[in-house]
Order: structure tokens, then C-alpha cells, then sequence
């Protein structure tokens, strides 16, 4: 591990750290465990919250699992997180129990003494399905959940959604204080992908422009040495019938993308299709983000998500000069 930070430091590059999928085709993890010496730390995808308000590990993932991921990051010096997020539950699920201070309270509860039994570093909060009215009760809740873990000596990080002003311009960024939750929790993790993405118009997924603005207002609100910034590994083909998400396998699969060209603002690679376009988030523009993680003297960067990216992205942490 030390081998490892020294190399780090010594190719000018910030800590790196990545969301972990269990439920996928394996990929996510494999890759994880193959590279595991570029981790600082890593969040894999342990807990889901129930229309109760409950918390469970993610139904349907076997038990050795959860098991696997956290010893991996144990035998290699790597901090893990469980994944905690309000998919499959929506506005009114999540409001059932921030609405509420008891379940709040249980709830934080729950995810604290789930940390212990798993034997994680943390929790990982990804709770994104608020209004924009849910702000004073989300931050109290996340207040709740990091008295709850720091009472038994582990960390909380959380997922942010990216905006350049407050308190934003959409729901899920209104319902997010940057200063009140940055005073409570260990890691913030800001989201800075999906400038564009599926359900709008075709366009970079993270223009390093936009993602500097949205870094300059993280860092007038939230410590320097709690921020993360977020890298997308992903892309979106906007083409018939449907936009959609893609990763590197299915983007290399399409007709012409050993041809595609590169958008000159964000460096995204870019594919006319029949009937759309495709972009990419590769490591070649990527890479300027380490660059800015770096100079901005932030903690480091985390991606979304371990298993969807190009392959090359590995070159940069294990190859010097790279």
C-alpha cells in the first residue's frame, strides 16, 4: 500500500476511490479486486431502504458477497463503504420517514449498527428522490446518521448532486445544503456528471468547464479535505428507440466507434450513429480532472461506477508516466 501512495504522489495524481455494483454481470467487482492497489477506498452497493422506512442489504446478492468486497479492501489497506440509496422508492417513499424523527432516528440507527456487523469503514449515502422542501429534514437527517456512526468510530461519505449556485436548479440539488451537510459528514462526493444525460437533449456528460464551476462553489461551502470529485465512466447513445446509458463494451460495439471523434470543449469522444449520436467519457478526457482534483488541493476523485470504464483508465495509476 505505501508502495502504492508513493507512486501516487510521485505521478502528481489525487487519491482515487469508485462506486462498486454487486448486481451487474460481475464485472464491477472483478474489476474492483483486479485494481484494487489504485483504491483509496471504495462504495460498494450494500443497502437499500424499504417503503418503512427499513434498511436490508440489497435483496437478491448473496451474502458472501458483501463479505468478499469487504475483506478484499481490508487485505489491501482500502476503506469501504456500504452503499446506501432510495432507488425503487421515490419522492413519497423517502419522505415516509424524513418526515419523521423517529424513523429518522431508527433508520440512522440502523445503518450504524449494520456498519459494525459488516465491518465497514462507513456508510455511503445516496439518497437523491427529495424535493426541493426536503432540504431542512434531509440535512437533519444526515446529521442524525453521522452522530449515529461517529458514536462508533466510523465515517460518513455522501453523494451530492453537482450545482454551481444555491440552492440549485433543480429538486435534487434544492433539497441538498452543501454547507450544512458538509459540516456533518467525512466525504462528500460530488456528482459532476450528467450535464447532459438521458432524458435531454445530446451533449457532454461533464464538461471539465461546468465541472469547475461546480467544484468552485463545493469548495466556498464544504472543506477542502472532506471533497471528492466525481468522474463519470460511462456514456449515453442518444438513438433509437431511446436514449440510454452505455459503458465502454456496449460503446465500442457500435458501428464506427473505433472512428469516433473527440467534442474539442469537453474531449468526450463523440459518434454519429444511424439515428443519433453517442458520447463517451474515456480516460483521455478524463484525465484532466486528476489534474484539476489535484491542483484544486481536494481530497481526490471518485467514480461512478467500477466496471463501465475504459480499460485504459487503469494505464494512469498503474503505468508511470501514463
Amino acid at each position: 500500500m505505501l508502495t502504492v501512495l508513493a507512486c501516487l504522489a510521485i505521478n502528481g495524481l489525487p487519491r482515487f476511490g469508485s462506486w462498486v455494483l454487486f448486481d451487474d454481470d460481475g464485472r464491477s467487482m472483478a474489476r474492483f479486486e483486479a485494481h484494487v492497489k489504485c483504491f483509496d477506498s471504495a462504495s460498494g452497493q450494500f443497502y437499500s431502504c424499504t417503503k418503512d422506512g427499513l434498511i436490508e442489504h440489497v435483496r437478491g446478492i448473496p451474502e458472501t458477497t458483501f463479505k468478499r468486497f469487504v475483506d478484499i479492501g481490508k487485505k489491501n489497506h482500502v476503506a469501504t463503504y456500504g452503499l446506501v440509496g432510495d432507488g425503487g422508492l421515490g419522492t413519497k417513499g423517502v419522505e415516509y420517514f424524513l418526515g419523521d424523527p423517529a424513523r429518522m432516528q431508527a433508520q440512522a440507527k440502523a445503518l450504524a449498527d449494520l456498519a459494525v456487523a459488516d465491518g465497514l469503514t462507513g456508510i455511503d449515502l445516496d439518497y437523491e428522490s427529495m424535493k426541493a422542501e426536503d432540504r431542512d429534514n434531509y440535512s437533519h437527517y444526515v446529521e442524525i446518521v453521522a452522530q449515529e456512526l461517529h458514536r462508533r468510530h466510523k465515517l460518513l461519505a455522501i453523494a451530492l448532486c453537482a450545482k454551481d449556485t444555491e440552492p440549485g436548479d433543480w429538486s435534487g440539488s434544492q433539497s441538498m445544503d452543501y454547507e450544512r451537510i458538509g459540516k456533518a459528514v467525512d466525504r462528500a462526493r460530488i456528482m459532476t456528471y450528467d450535464q447532459h444525460e438521458e432524458s435531454g437533449a445530446a451533449g457532454p456528460v461533464a464538461d471539465i468547464a461546468w465541472v469547475k464551476q461546480v467544484m468552485a462553489h463545493a469548495i466556498a461551502l464544504i472543506p477542502k479535505n472532506k471533497l471528492e470529485l466525481g468522474i463519470p465512466s460511462y456514456g449515453y447513445n442518444w438513438s433509437s428507440p431511446r436514449a440510454h446509458g452505455v459503458n465502454w463494451t456496449e460503446f465500442s460495439a457500435l458501428p464506427g466507434a473505433i472512428d469516433a471523434g473527440r467534442d474539442p470543449a469537453s474531449n468526450e469522444l463523440v459518434l454519429k450513429t444511424s439515428d443519433g449520436v453517442a458520447w463517451f467519457c474515456d480516460s483521455v478526457s478524463e484525465r484532466p480532472k486528476l489534474d484539476l482534483a489535484k491542483s484544486l488541493g481536494i481530497r481526490g476523485v471518485y467514480m461512478w461506477v467500477s466496471g463501465s470504464e475504459d480499460p485504459k483508465w487503469w494505464d494512469i495509476f498503474e503505468k508511470p508516466g501514463k
